[in-house]
């Protein structure tokens, strides 16, 4: 989903990473904390203390959004699906599953798990700040006390019935149980989500224009944000349905340009990549096993001397492999290729089979769509 994200390791096995926007809401959080909340909550210290336990606080709102998307990551794995990151930013967190649940049961565990997880975690704060209060001073129970309630909030928000909110996984889960139909509970909760962030438009330019509090923005940015998202899981679910159960070879390439990686770079470009028109080009080992891609794009930043002396193995991208039996509504899930920078490599039995670029899922997904119901998509 996010491409310029900053690692920060990997928790219970999976990799977590944080959008630059996350500088720029710790920035906003600490700044909220330091200069209002904390001196009206507990007047008479420093300033510079107000702006450090803002920064600490801050620091630890981070750290619940993590637990929230981690718990969500947790129970899909548990439920036999992938988890490929999770990646902090703006407005909250992702947790990018691969696959989809296996039943309305595992739907609703793994989406209750995270509000479940930043209630508990709100409740533990609260508590900790009604016990602690003879003991720690009132600056850090007033920290303790806006993590307790920010939590409990963003708890309460998500379980909203509507996508993608975690409430509208709730509440596609009980569609799907009571109707046997993913396809129409999901597209249900889409709906809701539309009307969801409609109602936050309204309500948002509502306190903007009639109450003069600017703060009605954001709640018109969030609803505008909630309405996107909440199109784009309906327009995805349809394409799903639409693909149906087409598979990754009946939309590959099955005759692919090779690049060989015991290649250098001008070698590649003076007996390969100057005789074809392709842009992107699968790099296959001495043995003929897949072992990256590489770009024309890539290579133009390299000096002569560079494209002399340097092999295609050292140059070239990991690649993303997908089996040849793989569906192809699956690898929506997945996958998000950039025109001209992203290949699929295609393997059957360890060897490759073919290429999938942007403008074959996008070719796959217009023949479906003119064809309705009609999976059958020739490969060329």
């Amino acid at each position: 989903m996010f491409r310029t994200t900053i690692p920060l390791g990997r928790y219970a096995g999976v990799a977590v990473g944080a959008h630059w926007s996350v500088v720029i809401v710790l920035a906003l959080i600490s700044w909220l904390l330091g200069a209002s909340v904390l001196p009206a909550a507990a007047p008479g210290y420093p300033g510079s203390w107000y702006w450090i336990t803002g920064a600490l606080t801050a620091v630890f709102f981070l750290v619940s959004l993590l637990a929230h998307e981690l718990t969500h990551a947790v129970l899909a794995r548990h439920h036999g699906m992938g988890v490929k990151r999770i990646t902090l930013w703006m407005l909250g967190g992702v947790a990018e599953l691969e696959g989809e649940p296996p039943s309305p049961k595992a739907d609703l565990l793994i989406a209750a798990s995270g509000p479940a997880i930043s209630l508990l975690l709100g409740g533990l704060f609260l508590g900790g700040a009604y016990l602690a209060a003879a003991v720690l001073p009132p600056l850090a129970l007033s920290g303790l006390g806006w993590l307790g309630v920010t939590n409990l909030i963003l708890g309460v928000f998500n379980l909203l019935p509507g996508a993608p909110l975690d409430g509208g996984r709730v509440l596609r889960a009980a569609v799907w149980h009571f109707t046997g139909d993913r396809a129409r509970a999901a597209a249900t909760a889409a709906k809701v989500g539309q009307v969801l962030g409609l109602v936050f438009i309204a309500l948002g330019l509502a306190e903007t224009f009639l109450l003069g509090q600017w703060t009605g923005l954001w709640l018109a940015f969030l609803g505008w944000f909630l309405m996107g998202a909440a199109q784009a899981e309906l327009t995805g679910g349809l394409a799903r349905r639409r693909l149906g159960d087409l598979r990754a070879r009946a939309i590959m390439d099955p005759h692919p340009v090779p690049a060989a990686g015991w290649f250098t770079v001008q070698g590649f470009l003076d007996q390969t990549a100057g005789t074809v028109r392709h842009r992107l080009f699968p790099v296959l080992s001495f043995d003929g096993r897949p072992i990256g891609v590489v770009s024309l794009a890539e290579l133009t930043r390299m000096t002569p001397d560079q494209r002399l002396a340097t092999r295609l193995s050292d140059v070239c991208r990991p690649p993303q492999l997908v089996d040849a039996g793989e569906r192809v509504a699956d690898l929506l899930n997945k996958v998000s290729l950039r025109p001209g920078t992203d290949l699929l490599l295609v393997v059957e039995q360890g060897r490759l089979a073919g290429t999938i670029s942007s403008e074959d899922l996008a070719r796959a997904l217009e023949l479906a769509a003119l064809r309705g119901q009609d999976h059958n998509v020739p490969a060329s």
